[in-house]
């Protein structure tokens, strides 16, 4: 049996609520969706029989989610989070996540981008107050959503509590969060230990040549690419290759070939994207300058 010590909790605990109690505290997870609890709810009852658990149904239902779920907040095993209240659960036993960690296991669309990720990634020693994080676009979103529960879910399972967007708050364990939606939104992964979904280092890097503005400016992107660009070179090209902005793969070859003098046959191939025109610079956010780069068409304002 899943391991419970019926004496760290209060109230009488039955059978199940007692084998419940131990899936929640094994799954090491100190916050779950109603969608991700339901699915313990449901190991559990797959369980059953062996355990000899005595359940009066084959499949839980939403009664049984709610009377399983009432019960155990009553034994004070589980909780609302201090943070995001009733819509995510709290299992109390399980030592609590800095904001970094919380934000992913709520909502499995988004990762941590932009200076943050930089941060991570050791590229800066600049700490943003906010947790930057990046999810795609509403659309793109519940698309990926329905994609996630469809893997999650066994063959033939109902899925009476599917998952939302998430409406983050402001604050998440004292730390304020910043929301980037984007129909750029790109890859990531999950960090050894922790679990935290975080850019890669290739997206990371065209993270700062999209959003500047959000990776500490151009002038300290510039500086960040001058020290690491080389050590990552093979993942740069690649992640900008991929790439549909032509501009983006501009910026890209202006730094890598003229300033950095670093060459690749990719690299090459991104010239043909090169065309006059105002509204392309190299730092977004500042006007345009008349000093550029004849081979990638940009002006040089940074």
């Amino acid at each position: 049996m899943a391991k419970y010590s019926p004496g760290a909790y209060r109230g009488k605990p039955t059978r199940a609520t007692s084998y419940l109690a131990g899936l929640l505290e094994e799954s090491d997870t100190p916050v779950l969706t109603q969608f991700d609890f339901f699915q313990i709810v449901r190991q559990m009852y797959r369980e059953s029989a062996d355990k000899k658990l005595y359940l009066r149904h084959v499949t839980p239902s939403r009664e049984d989610y709610f009377r399983l779920k009432s019960s155990l907040n009553n034994q004070g095993v589980i909780g609302h989070d201090r943070d995001y209240g009733a819509r995510v659960i709290r299992v109390l036993a399980v030592s609590d996540l800095p904001a970094e960690g919380i934000v992913c296991l709520v909502d499995p669309t988004c990762y941590i981008s932009h200076l943050s990720a930089m941060q991570r990634w050791g590229l800066t020693d600049r700490r943003p107050d906010a947790l930057m994080l990046t999810r795609p676009d509403r659309k793109t979103t519940a698309t990926r959503l329905r994609a996630y529960m469809a893997q999650t879910l066994g063959e033939g399972e109902t899925n009476l509590f599917p998952l939302k967007i998430v409406g983050h708050p402001l604050v998440v364990r004292r730390r304020a969060v910043r929301i980037h939606e984007s129909k750029t939104a790109g890859v990531f992964l999950k960090t050894r230990g922790d679990g935290v979904s975080l850019s890669t280092i290739g997206q990371t890097f065209l993270d700062m040549l999209q959003r500047p503005d959000l990776c500490g400016g151009m002038s300290h992107v510039l500086d960040v690419w001058e020290e690491h660009a080389k050590t990552y070179f093979e993942e740069i090209v690649a992640a900008v290759g991929a790439a549909k902005s032509g501009l983006v793969k501009s910026r890209a070859g202006y730094i890598l070939g003229e300033r950095l003098g670093l060459h690749h046959p990719e690299i090459e191939s991104w010239k043909v994207y090169a065309q006059r025109g105002g509204s392309r610079k190299l730092d977004p956010s500042k006007k345009f300058a008349p000093t550029y780069s004849e081979t990638w068409m940009i002006s040089l304002n940074a």
